[in-house]
């Protein structure tokens, strides 16, 4: 059995690729050899109110495309802004994130509406070519919540950089989005699949236990003592409340004490955990490779790899300090409990996931890193993601 270092890929997997395609004319591919070469700079604040406003736009009318009413247009509806290419690609893109909203509304009801908000960073142009950075805030609202107490919407943070060009009258057109999903997932996008990297040193830790069962139980099925409040019998002196609290603060803006690595999936779970109660085991260089310690250190050196690794977390947790147990079915999960997923079936876990809300036994709400993600229903994981082994651990 392989082991994983901290922060390497929490990938999900995904049947159909999304590719972004940039479309540059020739004169805004760059200089010819003979041209003198030119320098970058900021652009004007006008133009960044401009290039704003196209992004904000585009982005909206994406996370519109996979809601109730995008889910029904006969044509998907693409940015007026953009270049000829990158129209045609999107309309693709926003076609089959209308099939997916089909697909989340049979499953769960679906997203009634988006609402997208921007904020820009950096801004740089080369001639008749600019670049900007900016973060998506997106929340997909649910139509059907039933308590005061159940989340509203499924909200989600992406980093992105976008490049414009002039069209014919000298405006300015997105050419492209690369979206910072790293190994990530948000429902708006799709990611191709990842391998996990295997570390210098491998070991066999015998048979997992089974996947989880996916499905629902039947109705009337009571919930049982920590579903209902909050609190467990099996591991006494566990704080549910501020385990679902931390994450809760900390799914968009990361906790500036612990560092974050490009797959923070783990990393960020491991901190919930701490922050409910799991004392800390081991410390140091030697101990960090072994999968029966679990602590946090100054350095990426000096952290076990239990406490970013997804795979290396379910051996801690299950094996070794049996601050887990495992449950049969995902829907036995209640709040704090931890949701991890193998998406390919080959027997090494790549993502991890803490539960923040439930509504009986009929939805359960998952939240996040890489991407950042808050309250996404378990329901619109499993179908978007059903060939994907799960494992659901009672903490």
């Amino acid at each position: 059995m392989r082991k994983i270092a901290p922060g390497l890929p929490c990938a999900l997997l995904t049947a159909a690729v999304l590719t972004l395609t940039t479309a540059v004319s020739a004169s805004a591919a760059g200089p010819s050899a003979s041209s003198p070469v030119e320098e970058s700079r900021p652009v004007a604040a006008g133009d960044v109110r401009d290039l704003t406003g196209i992004a904000h736009a585009y982005l909206r009318q994406r996370a519109d495309s996979v809601t109730l009413a995008g889910a029904k247009r006969l044509a998907p509806v693409t940015p007026e802004r953009a270049t000829p290419a990158l129209k045609q690609s999107l309309a693709k893109e926003f076609a089959q994130l209308a099939e997916q909203g089909r697909a989340y509304e049979k499953a769960s009801g679906g997203y009634s509406r988006a609402e997208v908000a921007v904020t820009p960073g950096k801004a740089e142009q080369k001639g008749d070519r600019a670049t900007l950075r900016l973060t998506e805030t997106t929340s997909l609202l649910y139509p059907n919540v039933r308590s005061a107490d159940e989340p509203k919407a499924e909200e989600y943070t992406l980093d992105h950089t976008l490049t414009f060009t002039r069209d014919a009258a000298g405006a300015w057109v997105l050419a492209s989005d690369r979206p910072d999903i790293g190994t990530g997932d948000v429902t708006t996008y799709n990611t191709p699949p990842r391998t996990e990297q295997p570390t210098d040193e491998t070991r066999s830790e015998g048979p997992r236990s089974a996947p989880a069962n996916t499905e629902r139980p039947p109705a009337g099925t009571p919930a049982d003592d920590k579903a209902k409040t909050g609190k467990s019998t099996l591991a006494a002196g566990y704080d549910y409340t501020a385990m679902v609290n931390y994450a809760n603060r900390y799914w968009q803006h990361p906790n500036r004490d612990y560092r974050t690595y490009g797959n923070d999936c783990t990393n960020f779970v491991s901190q919930a955990m701490k922050a409910g109660g799991w004392k800390k085991k081991g410390s140091g260089f030697f101990d960090r490779k072994d999968r029966d310690k679990w602590y946090y250190g100054d350095h990426t050196w000096t952290t076990s790899y239990t406490w970013g690794g997804a795979e290396n977390w379910f051996w801690f947790a299950r094996k070794y300090s049996q601050r887990a147990k495992p449950l049969n079915n995902v829907w036995q999960m209640a709040l704090g409990d931890v949701l991890q997923a193998d998406w390919d079936r080959d027997n090494t876990i790549d993502h991890t996931m803490i539960v923040t809300g439930f509504y009986g036994t009929s939805e359960i709400y998952l939240t996040y890193h890489t991407s950042n993600t808050h309250n996404r229903k378990l329901t619109n994981l499993l179908a978007k993601y059903p060939h994907a082994w799960w494992y659901a651990h009672r903490t």
